[in-house]
């Protein structure tokens, strides 16, 4: 994220100060450096859901791999409470969403040793219709020194990364009438420099775009029915898209109006369903995915499109049973993709196809259901059952380079971050190293 340097950092819109002597000149300084400090390190960090690219994957990564019989060294562990949200890091620190008894809490902990640095809480009273966990699903992220976190009750939070204080908050219910839905909300935050943005569903909005300063509405799109699939961007010649895979079909917004670009109806006929991978941008292209019937999609954005008041995709195949992904996100490489296909309760299998084609290269139903990321040429998944491995990522052929049990079982998507790897249960979270 480029520094912009003709910014007054005394009035930068994320910072609030009063001049009053030496003392708050100082505190000036300081909070000046921090900004810069995270301007300059935030290409480094996995700061948001997905990843960086929101891909769930980074280039030119190289992690070791342990021989004989060694394993990943656990640098630091520490206990946390229920939930699905997954660690993000950003300047050096952990952000993890979590909920203990009656209590959300939002932690701050140092990288490199699990230190606590703050913790921000408050009260929550969801519970889950189905008996699932009552934590927080929406992954965190952190952009411009704030930290934004959507409760399972539609709160949404805007916390301050350097100290923990509260900037702002919002209701999506009391606001939008967000529907609760059969789990609860669970869109992760999508930071597009001063704007986070969420699907909220309902009457009011499909989707809404927040100021990170003051948590004011700067614009929601029309009334769409909201799902668990996240917002991703899309950077075309025009500006950016926002792309979301919502319970009526796959949606296109522009970032900067919530001005309706594309829609194409992709609905499951099952009544309990929920779409939950999120779209993924291979290039020019974009994938999307779920179980309960409806399937898999790839479409193609033209050159020329992003210029144009609407954009319009070319579908260039769709099927069902090639990879319906319940809940996990793909990742690609070369031209190839490798995620978990089918529903979890009925037991899923690790599958890598072809992009282009659709065509199924390998299968392996060993591991129940999971999560994956691509580090360089690797293949980093963790399943449920809290197993950890290396695979290459290669279309020839379904390989374990390296496997460890780290921890219970587990459903949260994991963080990488200069050779360590976050990882959570619903007892702990972990930072393990994988690079030497």
């Amino acid at each position: 994220m480029p520094i912009n340097t003709k910014r007054n950092i005394i009035t930068d819109p994320f910072i609030v100060v009063f001049i009053d002597g030496w003392q708050n000149l100082i505190k000036i300084f300081c909070l000046a450096m921090f900004v810069i400090h995270s301007s300059l390190t935030f290409a480094e960090s996995w700061p948001n859901w997905l990843g960086p690219n929101y891909s769930g994957a980074l280039e030119d990564v190289i992690i070791s791999i342990p021989s004989g019989n060694k394993e990943y060294t656990q640098v630091w562990s520490q206990k946390v409470g229920e939930g699905w949200s997954a660690p993000v890091v950003a300047d050096g620190r952990v952000i993890l969403h979590d909920r203990s008894e009656e209590t959300e809490r939002v932690h701050c902990m140092e990288v490199n040793s699990g230190r606590q640095l703050w913790t921000y809480s408050f009260a929550s009273n969801y519970r889950d219709d189905f008996g699932m966990s009552a934590g927080p699903r929406s992954t965190p992220a952190v952009g411009r020194g704030v930290v934004v976190t959507h409760s399972p009750s539609g709160i949404v939070c805007g916390i301050r990364l350097l100290d923990g204080k509260l900037i702002w908050k919002r209701d999506l219910v009391q606001d939008f009438q967000s529907p609760k839905g059969f789990f609860g909300r669970c869109s992760s935050p999508l930071i597009i420099k001063d704007k986070v943005i969420f699907a909220v569903g309902g009457s009011k909005a499909g989707l809404v775009s927040f100021s990170l300063k003051d948590g004011s509405t700067y614009w929601k799109s029309k009334p769409r029915e909201a799902d668990y699939a996240s917002c991703i961007p899309y950077e075309g010649e025009g500006g950016t898209l926002v792309l979301s895979f919502l319970r009526d079909g796959f949606l296109v917004v522009d970032a900067k109006t919530g001005e309706e670009k594309f829609f194409s109806k992709i609905r499951s006929p099952i009544k309990a369903s929920v779409k939950a991978a999120t779209p993924l941008v291979i290039g020019r292209q974009v994938f999307v995915s779920a179980c309960y019937e409806v399937g898999a999609s790839l479409w193609k954005l033209d050159s020329n499109q992003a210029m144009k008041s609407e954009v319009n995709l070319d579908l260039v195949w769709k099927d069902q049973g090639i990879m319906d992904c319940h809940y996990s996100t793909p990742v690609e490489y070369k031209g190839y993709l490798f995620g978990f296909h089918g529903r979890q309760e009925r037991g899923s299998s690790l599958r890598c196809i072809e992009v282009a084609s659709g065509e199924i290269k390998w299968e392996y139903r060993g591991l129940g259901c999971g999560n994956l990321l691509r580090l360089g040429d690797k293949l980093v998944v963790l399943s449920e059952s809290g197993e950890l491995l290396i695979l290459p990522a290669s279309p020839e052929s379904f390989e374990v380079l390296f496997r460890q049990q780290v921890l219970g079982t587990c459903r949260a998507y994991f963080a990488y971050y200069k050779g360590f790897i976050l990882l959570r249960d619903n007892r702990r979270v972990s930072c393990l190293r994988v690079k030497n």
